[in-house]
């Protein structure tokens, strides 16, 4: 099974603000996250799916949480990124979408195959959560990259970026038997 990430972040990867919500307004951005997590597994933070509420239409989300409350709101609930991958597999998943936010992005990042990248042209002025540092022990090829400037609708230039880890999978730490 393949677990990607996708995320959309600034000049210094921040990918949202202190209080929360993101710093930017791009509606290609948000199309493209959609067409592409149609119909997947999506693994979040409690913040990012609190802040995502309504996005969902055919995702099935899988909050990663360390709270062990019986009476939590979502239907899949995970405690590890193992578990998260343990149970999209187990229900027929191909893909697991890692969605943020920026501490299950890097809990994840051992684990990813593919990066769905949107690099912003801009550096936020009150920077928050930041994705993880993806290139300092993890190679990666580009497969593509999408330039498009800023215009009525989308308030920054951005660069869409698919990335494929080229480091051998075996040495990844923590990979499951199933994958």
């Amino acid at each position: 099974m393949k677990v990607s990430m996708i995320s959309a972040m600034d000049r210094n990867r921040t990918i949202g603000t202190p209080r929360g919500g993101i710093p930017w307004q791009l509606p290609r951005d948000t199309r493209h996250f959609r067409e592409y997590t149609a119909g997947k597994h999506l693994l979040l933070g409690r913040k990012t799916i609190e802040e995502m509420e309504g996005w969902f239409t055919d995702q099935t989300p899988i909050v990663l949480t360390h709270s062990r409350a019986p009476d939590l709101p979502w239907d899949r609930v995970a405690h590890s990124v193992e578990e998260a991958v343990t149970e999209a597999f187990e229900d027929g998943a191909l893909e697991l979408v890692v969605s943020g936010g920026a501490s299950v992005y890097e809990a994840a990042l051992p684990y990813a195959d593919e990066l769905w990248l949107t690099r912003v042209d801009t550096e936020v002025s009150e920077p928050g959560p930041r994705f993880p540092n993806f290139e300092s022990d993890i190679r990666w090829e580009t497969l593509s990259e999408e330039h498009h400037q800023a215009d009525d609708e989308n308030t920054h230039p951005m660069t869409m970026i698919h990335l494929r880890r080229i480091s051998p999978s075996s040495l990844r730490p923590g990979r499951l038997h199933l994958l």
